[in-house]
């Protein structure tokens, strides 16, 4: 069976160095002759479509860009991308995520994976934060910030891509999305897919939490292992056979939700498929 595996960019592949950051704020001081300070978390786990109306808001002081005006901005924050990625390179804060590259080599030799890109970059930027580390050879198909304002819309995308590039159709179970932030799982949940979460990247550790995914890890070096049976691309190191790999189900699974202080109030947030289902319609 193929299994699609989503790869987010920032904090999950790579940690380009606030690059993308930086030539957003470059190019509207360009554009709009003001400065803009944008804080991290505000943008974090969002695509760029999104980034840039929230950040035209905050300069227009609430104000929703037009399509030509996004056309704009999208223009002028490709124009400043590369030099901010070599600037990343050169001052050595430009890093690949620990055990990445290992990983995408493993999964790259199963003829059933399929890996992709699920990120919030524009399909061109992630590229070129992608060209200095050479992963891009790793990807076939993407969900991109110009699919959506919203992640849902840039991973449904991405699958849409795989099913024509490759002339198959993949159901919700087949597609797993990996990512650092709250906001991938959420996305992944929203679309029935399996949701798994790096805890070093730039996500907030509450928010993660409280988003549940089904797999928590902190990199692909010191829980490769785990990932590989959540994939099913490994047998479980004790025998226990299982379609997701945390759903409390089983007696290494209660194992693992003991170690890290689970409580019924989360237990209910991994079984849920939609956040919309909550009384909240939220996580927080």
């Amino acid at each position: 069976m193929k299994k699609l595996v989503l790869f987010d960019l920032d904090g999950t592949l790579v940690d380009a160095g606030g690059c993308g950051r930086r030539a957003l704020e470059s190019a509207m001081k360009k554009m709009y002759g003001k400065t803009v300070q944008i804080d991290p978390v505000l943008i974090s786990g969002r695509t760029d479509l999104d980034n840039f109306s929230i950040v035209y808001g905050l300069l227009k002081k609430g104000k929703k860009p037009t399509a030509a005006e996004l056309k704009k901005i999208k223009a002028g924050y490709l124009e400043m991308l590369p030099q901010e990625v070599q600037v990343s390179v050169r001052s050595k804060k430009y890093h690949l995520v620990n055990g990445v590259k290992k990983f995408l080599e493993f999964l790259a030799k199963d003829k059933d994976i399929i890996l992709g890109l699920g990120t919030g970059n524009l399909e061109q930027g992630a590229y070129l934060k992608l060209e200095p580390c050479g992963l891009n050879r790793f990807f076939s198909v993407g969900g991109y910030g110009e699919d959506g304002h919203t992640r849902e819309e840039m991973l449904q995308a991405a699958v849409k891509r795989a099913e024509k590039k490759f002339k198959i159709k993949l159901t919700p179970d087949q597609v797993f999305v990996i990512g650092d932030t709250h906001r991938d799982i959420v996305a992944a949940k929203n679309c029935g897919f399996h949701s798994a979460v790096l805890t070093t990247g730039f996500g907030e550790a509450q928010k993660i939490q409280r988003a549940a995914a089904e797999l928590e890890a902190r990199d692909f070096t010191k829980d490769f292992n785990l990932f590989c049976v959540w994939l099913c691309v490994k047998k479980d190191p004790k025998g226990v056979k299982r379609g997701r790999y945390i759903m409390p189900a089983t007696a290494i699974e209660h194992v693992f939700f003991s170690r890290t202080g689970i409580d019924e109030d989360r237990l209910k947030m991994l079984r849920i498929k939609k956040y919309e289902d909550l009384e909240s319609g939220t996580i927080m």
